[in-house]
């Protein structure tokens, strides 16, 4: 049976530059941790929420308050992240690589590259949080996306013969016409043995559908462990 792959190019700078009269996919990295470092990556980078559906509040998002109408309104709404995606993609395979390309803060960045300059003594995924949101134009809503059930992924960084995380210490600006400076990341991420995450994906307001990624293996099920994610 054929997969179906999901592939989706945000606009990093409409999380960042607050505008309520363009509706674009947007999404965030909401949760590094692994590959060596000392503990998750600061959420340190402040994005808004043009999410706006007071019918239907986000399932997740991190620090957003379901059934605050300053939350649901979208207008002002913030988030704290690690970062703005630009693309997501995977193939829609249970073993599939979950790649994304996404921004982080200098602070953050810094720590990474020492982690990938060390040629990645450890390719673990302890952690990884992602949420992407987009506007169904034929209904006239804010809709989730992509994000996994769980608020986090684990895994390891793929593909096992050639681990691709790369940090990009070029300072990028966030936005046009604002004087704030952000960097590139690639990761590519492979389930780890013996796991399964479910994930939610939807192409319109009315269309959710909740994939597997990752395979666990008979009684091994009973077994899995959880990715680490803040409380």
């Amino acid at each position: 049976m054929a997969t179906v792959n999901y592939t989706y190019a945000c606009e990093k700078s409409y999380a960042i530059i607050n505008n309520p009269n363009e509706h674009k996919r947007f999404g965030y990295v909401t949760h590094f941790n692994g590959c060596g470092l000392a503990g998750p990556l600061a959420t340190d980078i402040t994005c808004y929420v043009p999410y706006n559906n007071p019918s239907k509040p986000p399932a997740y998002l991190p620090q957003f308050k379901a059934g605050d109408p300053a939350s649901t309104s979208g207008t002002n709404a913030t988030v704290q992240v690690v970062g703005p995606i630009e693309n997501f993609d995977w193939d829609g395979g249970a073993g599939g690589l979950i790649k994304c390309d996404f921004y982080m803060s200098q602070q953050n960045a810094v720590q990474l590259k020492a982690v990938q300059q060390a040629v990645l003594k450890t390719t673990t995924v302890n952690g990884f949080g992602f949420w992407i949101g987009d506007y169904d134009q034929e209904m006239k809503l804010w809709y989730e996306q992509a994000f996994p059930l769980k608020k986090a992924i684990n895994g390891i960084v793929g593909p096992k013969d050639n681990p691709e995380l790369n940090v990009d210490l070029t300072p990028v600006p966030a936005a046009d016409g604002i004087d704030v400076f952000i960097y590139k990341v690639s990761i590519s991420i492979a389930p780890a043995a013996n796991m399964q995450h479910a994930l939610q994906f939807a192409n319109s307001a009315s269309t959710p559908t909740v994939k597997q990624w990752g395979l666990i293996v008979g009684s091994l099920a009973s077994a899995a462990v959880t990715p680490t994610y803040p409380s």
